[in-house]
């Protein structure tokens, strides 16, 4: 099985692949595994669609840095933003990771809803985002 066939098989191969271009100890890798880590926390406890986007200036300055779990109803939302538990095991990853601690409690890590989007951006995630 070739390269070609595995990208187009899985998506997942494709993110393994892509974050295994970055060694451990560059921002870009450690961001990356992070991201990768924080879907396996919330993959066991949701049962819809799921999804985590990140997106900052981390090269400007470290603390520039968000992760969002996008998920489909405000309820499933709500529910992991009151869960503790899980934004204290987020927030452990950073630690897990060695992302530079100066800037650990300034990266945001959230929930998001379609609904959500759906009611105040027309559906459309990067107004919303933006």
């Amino acid at each position: 099985m070739g390269l070609e066939l595995l990208l187009i098989d899985n998506d997942k191969t494709v993110m393994n692949i892509y974050k295994n271009l970055f060694s451990e100890k560059s921002m870009k890798g450690k961001i990356l595994r992070i991201k990768d880590d924080i879907e396996k926390l919330i993959k066991p406890i949701c049962n819809e669609k799921f999804w985590v986007e990140w997106y900052g200036a981390y090269d400007i300055d470290p603390k520039n840095l968000v992760f969002w779990g996008c998920v489909q109803t405000d309820e499933t939302k709500e529910r992991f933003e009151s869960n503790s538990d899980l934004m204290n095991n987020f927030r452990l990853l950073l630690d897990k990771y060695d992302y530079p601690e100066q800037a650990r409690k300034h990266v945001h890590i959230g929930f998001e809803s379609q609904e959500t989007v759906d009611r105040e951006s027309d559906g459309d995630w990067y107004l919303h985002f933006k």
